[in-house]
């Protein structure tokens, strides 16, 4: 009985390295259009998840996501020159990665370190994005004046909060609230509708996002080795 014991809580003790995964939410856009709403215009938005645990706090992430973002400037009092009316229906994809701090020890099973199931966590990171779609500019009269579908790409840095829940020894579910500000304009495919310059903090784009992923672990880690990434 005493050994059943003791194999159960090694059992329920193990350590994973890696997880994969997926994940779906909704997404929306801040730039030319949309300055100040949250939640504006939200789509359906979903990611692929490659996470590398090096120990209890940190963990780094690789994950490649698609967005949909959509706005038109009707919605609001943006005035733009000669009365004109913008629109756009784009899809934005981005892979990133982001090492992620967890505010306690996460972890499954109960030993000396105070594992928690469920943490709060904050990352940082870098990342490369494209999008591509439809984006229309109007004319006062209701006129179609331009029609744009361009790729464009740009550098992003993904910032953002959220919380894991180890639901089992091997899956874990994580709630991340994320914030992609991009290093350029024409995400949207509005390009310096006011000729600030694209230098300008007012023409550069930000992607928000809501997303509910799910992860697997895998490579069980070593506790007892010297080397315990082998």
């Amino acid at each position: 009985m005493l050994l059943a014991g003791i194999q159960c809580l090694t059992a329920q003790d193990k350590e994973y390295m890696y997880e994969v995964g997926a994940g779906i939410g909704t997404d929306w856009m801040y730039g030319d259009v949309n300055r100040t709403r949250f939640f504006y215009n939200p789509a359906l938005a979903y990611n692929l998840q490659f996470r590398y645990n090096a120990n209890l706090r940190w963990a780094f992430a690789i994950d490649l996501s698609s967005n949909r973002i959509k706005g038109d400037s009707k919605d609001f009092n943006n005035v733009y020159p000669l009365g004109e009316r913008w629109t756009f229906d784009r899809q934005y994809w981005q892979l990133g990665i982001r090492p992620e701090f967890t505010f306690f020890n996460y972890g499954w099973g109960a030993d000396y370190r105070e594992k928690h199931l469920v943490a709060p966590f904050i990352t940082l990171g870098m990342g490369f994005g494209w999008s591509t779609g439809d984006t229309h500019l109007t004319a006062s009269n209701g006129s179609l004046r331009q029609t744009d579908d361009k790729a464009v790409a740009t550098f992003s840095i993904p910032v953002g909060v959220g919380v894991k829940w180890k639901m089992a020894p091997r899956w874990d579910m994580q709630l991340t609230n994320l914030w992609s500000k991009t290093f350029g304009d024409g995400i949207d495919g509005i390009t310096d509708p006011y000729s600030l310059g694209t230098k300008s903090p007012n023409n550069t784009d930000w992607i928000g996002s809501l997303m509910l992923s799910i992860t697997f672990s895998f490579k069980e880690r070593c506790l007892q080795c010297h080397n315990q990434n082998d």
